[in-house]
């Protein structure tokens, strides 16, 4: 939605200037769907078209490419004139918005001509790749959908996996005879396993929602940072608890190691000063 507003508003004027010069040109004969379909064959961008008398209200159904909805007519239109000044403008265009029928970005025009107003809703996406100022492939868009899902669900269950295992490590735990050490290694095994089936899961149910399910067509860079610093996040927690095994077991064998889980100290600490700084300089460019 973002980039298609932000490619309309650098634009607005030839795009409004196109939609202007289509609507001028329509002059349908009669109120009827042949007569006011026939925009359809020409304009490829423009999904639902319906006539208003001059008290605002809708005298025709809401003609659309594949439906004719009934319901629509005698509907009371006049808070979308409330604003409009035909004397200005005999044509106009409005801001963009979301259709209450497609949930697409639109915007609708509205001209006055022969006592009523004729009002089309164009979806934005098709109208800016009409007039090249977008490139949308539905096909590859369909093929993007299919592996991303595919993608998505193979880490669900992977991370279901993970969880399971790491419940599975637990409970043998508390029915199995262990020692000290052992139970220790156990339980951190345990929360391990389960840490980075949830970061997984997460990742997974984010690519589904935002790729798949609620597809936007918002390319910035909130989306993954917010992905990538959450999955950041349960690593390091994940690599945290593993340098807090190392030091137990290395105490408990040899202290001369002691400095191998130092090491790894300092690299999850790294990666923690890494992402912060990642999020701080993602802060910076919004």
């Amino acid at each position: 939605m973002k980039r298609i507003i932000n490619i309309y508003t650098e634009h607005k004027n030839s795009v409004q200037f196109y939609l202007r010069s289509t609507m001028e040109s329509f002059h349908p004969l009669s109120n009827n769907a042949q007569d006011m379909r026939r925009f359809f064959e020409s304009e490829k961008s423009a999904e639902v078209i319906y006539a208003v008398n001059e008290t605002f209200t809708q005298f025709t159904p809401s003609y659309g490419r594949n439906y004719i909805d009934e319901n629509r007519n005698g509907t009371d239109k006049s808070f979308y004139f409330k604003w409009v000044s035909f004397s200005e403008e005999p044509i106009h265009i409005s801001n963009p918005y979301l259709h209450h029928v497609t949930g697409l970005p639109t915007l609708t025009a509205v001209k006055m001509e022969n006592n009523r107003y004729i009002v089309t809703d164009f979806d934005m996406l098709k109208l800016l790749e009409e007039l090249r100022l977008i490139e949308h492939n539905s096909a590859y868009e369909q093929i993007n959908r299919f592996v991303m899902g595919s993608g998505g669900l193979l880490l669900g269950i992977v991370s279901v996996f993970l969880i399971f295992y790491g419940a599975y490590i637990f409970f043998q735990m508390l029915i199995s005879p262990y020692s000290g050490e052992a139970v220790m290694h156990q339980i951190f095994t345990s929360i391990i396993s389960i840490t980075i089936g949830l970061a997984i899961y997460d990742l997974a149910k984010t690519l589904i929602e935002n790729e798949v399910l609620f597809k936007t067509f918002n390319y910035g860079n909130d989306l993954q940072n917010k992905a990538l610093s959450k999955f950041l996040t349960s690593i390091i927690i994940a690599l945290s608890i593993e340098s807090l095994m190392a030091v137990f077991k290395i105490v408990l064998d040899d202290y001369s190691k002691l400095i191998n889980a130092f090491y790894l100290i300092i690299g999850v600490t790294l990666l923690i000063v890494g992402t912060g700084v990642y999020n701080r300089l993602s802060n910076q460019t919004k």
